[in-house]
């Protein structure tokens, strides 16, 4: 090929574009329809990579092919065009990409500029060979390929860390300490939590590549969360942003991480989940949890912990186990594979004399023992020594005593004992503290003193002696919330709704008109509520002694009007279509999830359905129930129309409502849109909703598509 100057002419726009596109960038917006074009730049990109190196091989090697091919310097000059346009093309899908956002920092910059300096060198080198009367390779040609050549791997390698993070192409080869716990000195957050977001989520959420304004490589960045609002509610994950995305559907456009790229395990889901249920503190110890706690056993699955105990015994026989196993009485392997066995003992009246003696056969095998409130006596405690492997004892609320603790000194192998609501005592505590290899003793609820702890602890240093909190005797506690039974809020004739509290003794105060349960006008709880009209449920739990609890309440309302046959003209999201038609009138109300199969979903289309009767009926009454989440850009229609008359041929409009956009701050999730109908009969009833084109600005995903979803339609 022959450079012309049409070539050159070519490549001088495209760079003279992207120079101006520089200048001007904070004024410039793109189109919707050029940030399609946009978003091939991950695609193009590989197009000029792959074709300048091959020119460069081939200008390395040209004195060698020169004799067997005469054109290898028009092969190398065609070559270098193409590269250097596609370069100047991907330049510029690289800009208009860059205007969606999510895209800052060192590596960014680098990548940017880095890609800008790469394609005007490579029309300084076009521009070279076009225009030099020797059409020889200069010197001064040789080191500009070279150094394109090392600014294409620059500019590839920041491009890698925006997409996949830092240290992507090297980490394989960056030993790595192995990711195994250590239980005593594990923080939560820094060495089980942080990890999964470096691994999984940090690929698109970091300094330099922060989307929707989210940064997951500290605590402050998190805590700050992004353009969607919170990544977490602390103690509350089933209405966290961050565990919302995580259970979303695979194909959902918002599920994150988004398909094709590295998923979380069900165990790492499960300890995100626990963590945020924990209060989503980021400077608690592992060792703060029970070994029975969710979060404990969570990071056990993902991590696995350093010093874990190999068993030389041999596992007990499977059928004695089994003989052994009664439903007050379970026993399990601590492990899969291990042949160390976990004995629970529940149940107080079925404990027997003879029940901790009858799992002697096995007892080489049993390395952890719960007998918590069980009625041991000091023959049980005696028992109790021939467990020569017993590394976990728990004998809360037990009748231990004082005399009974010389036993246990006698295993050898007991590291942790728990010996919570007991009667033992600082003389009974210091015989225990003396066992070799006991490091955890816990004694919440016991006759020890403060300051004795305080002595046990430095005179051994190595015991973590756990005493729990000990709260002011005047200190109240709140309330949990009451539960409210059935969950769904509508129903046709009537509905029995029932209260109930984990607390016993609790007065639980409600009200159904939806004034406030503290009034003197509020009822006391005794028996199942009936309803038979909508209704507004308060509930508040109150007991002396205790702070009342939060105030819980759900609407209720009686559909008492049911179509003969009902039409959706409209067709649902494929994932999100729960029962279609018969969606709108069976009673079942959506929950928190959107993705629980009783929403009905919308997104790019209108809802239009349309409802039948037999006879003409007199209806003066529509309700239609939909979610709202901004987070999720689940947003309210635009408004909504409801036709009625004889036959779809002959209806009219009866009523249209513009639905308001209630503030993020005071959103309700599920909402109902309410009609009033002139008073007359049809015999056929269509709504029709309008949805915004985009997400008004000012709300979470502006500038995106709204999705739609309804759950119920009520007929009165």
């Amino acid at each position: 090929m022959t450079l012309k100057n049409s070539h050159f002419n070519i490549l001088l726009g495209l760079n003279s574009f992207i120079v101006f596109f520089l200048i001007f960038e904070e004024k410039i917006e793109v189109p919707v329809f050029l940030q399609v074009i946009g978003r091939m730049h991950p695609l193009l990109l590989h197009f000029p990579i792959v074709l300048l190196i091959i020119s460069w091989l081939i200008f390395l090697f040209r004195n060698r092919l020169e004799k067997e091919v005469p054109t290898i310097k028009s092969i190398i000059n065609t070559l270098f065009f193409i590269s250097s346009l596609l370069t100047a093309i991907t330049v510029i899908m690289g800009l208009m990409l860059s205007k969606e956002g999510g895209f800052e920092g060192s590596s960014y910059d680098w990548h940017k500029y880095g890609g800008v300096f790469l394609s005007i060198l490579s029309l300084g080198l076009l521009g070279y060979l076009r225009f030099r009367k020797n059409k020889d390779y200069h010197p001064v040609f040789v080191v500009g390929i070279n150094i394109t050549v090392i600014l294409l791997l620059m500019v590839g390698h920041f491009g890698a860390a925006l997409t996949h993070g830092e240290d992507f192409i090297s980490s394989p080869l960056i030993s790595k300490e192995s990711k195994a716990l250590d239980v005593e000195n594990a923080m939560v957050f820094e060495d089980a939590v942080l990890p999964i977001f470096q691994a999984k989520c940090m690929g698109c959420h970091n300094s330099n590549k922060p989307k929707g304004g989210l940064i997951l490589s500290d605590s402050t960045a998190i805590l700050k969360g992004g353009k969607n609002g919170k990544l977490f509610i602390a103690g509350n994950p089933m209405n966290s942003l961050m565990i919302e995305r995580l259970l979303l559907d695979i194909e959902n456009q918002h599920r994150m991480p988004p398909k094709g790229k590295p998923q979380l395990t069900i165990d790492e889901i499960a300890l995100l989940r626990a963590w945020v249920k924990s209060g989503g503190k980021f400077n608690v110890p592992l060792a703060a949890f029970s070994e029975q706690d969710t979060l404990f056993q969570s990071a056990k699955s993902v991590y696995g912990f350093q010093g874990t105990e190999n068993y030389e015994f041999a596992a007990a026989d499977e059928d004695e186990i089994k003989k052994l196993i009664t439903p007050y009485r379970i026993i399990h392997p601590l492990e899969a594979g291990s042949p160390a066995l976990d004995v629970n003992f529940y149940g107080k009246d079925f404990f027997k004399s003879q029940s901790l003696s009858e799992i002697l056969p096995i007892a080489e095998q049993v390395v952890s023992l719960n007998l918590s409130g069980m009625p041991i006596n000091k023959e049980d405690i005696q028992t109790l020594g021939k467990f020569k492997n017993l590394g976990t004892l728990n004998l809360n609320n037990t009748k231990l005593s004082n005399e009974n603790v010389q036993s246990l000194s006698a295993i050898a192998s007991l590291k942790n004992i728990s010996l919570i609501g007991t009667q033992v005592n600082k003389s009974g505590l210091e015989k225990l503290a003396k066992m070799p290899n006991l490091r955890k003793l816990y004694v919440w609820n016991t006759a020890v003193k403060l300051d004795e702890l305080d002595a046990i602890r430095k005179a051994f240093p190595k015991l973590r002696v756990d005493a729990g909190i000990k709260f002011d005797e005047h200190q109240k506690l709140a309330l949990t919330v009451p539960k409210i039974s059935p969950a769904r809020s509508f129903f046709q004739k009537e509905m029995l709704l029932s209260l109930s509290h984990p607390v016993s003794g609790v007065q639980l105060r409600y009200t159904l008109d939806g004034s406030n349960p503290d009034s003197i006008t509020a009822s006391i709880y005794k028996s199942p509520i009936r309803i038979q009209k909508d209704a507004r449920l308060r509930v508040k739990a109150i007991k002396e002694g205790w702070l009342p609890s939060n105030e819980v309440s759900q609407d209720f309302y009686a559909a008492f009007i049911i179509p003969n046959k009902v039409n959706l003209e409209s067709k649902p999201n494929r994932l999100y279509k729960a029962r279609k038609e018969q969606s709108f009138f069976d009673l079942e109300s959506g929950g928190n999830n959107h993705a629980d199969g009783k929403w009905l979903g919308f997104q790019g289309n209108d809802l239009s359905a349309s409802m039948f009767f037999d006879t003409p009926i007199k209806l003066n009454f529509l309700a239609l129930s939909i979610k709202q989440e901004y987070n999720q850009h689940i947003y309210p229609p635009q408004y909504i129309e409801v036709w009625g008359g004889t036959d779809t041929s002959n209806m009219k409009l009866l009523n249209k409502v513009t639905v308001d956009l209630e503030k993020a701050d005071k959103m309700r999730k599920k909402r109902m849109v309410t009609f009033n109908l002139p008073d007359l009969k049809v015999s056929v009833i269509r709504l029709k909703t309008k949805h915004y084109a985009k997400i008004p600005e000012g709300f979470a995903g502006t500038g995106n598509p709204p999705w739609l979803f309804v759950d119920e339609i009520v007929l009165k």
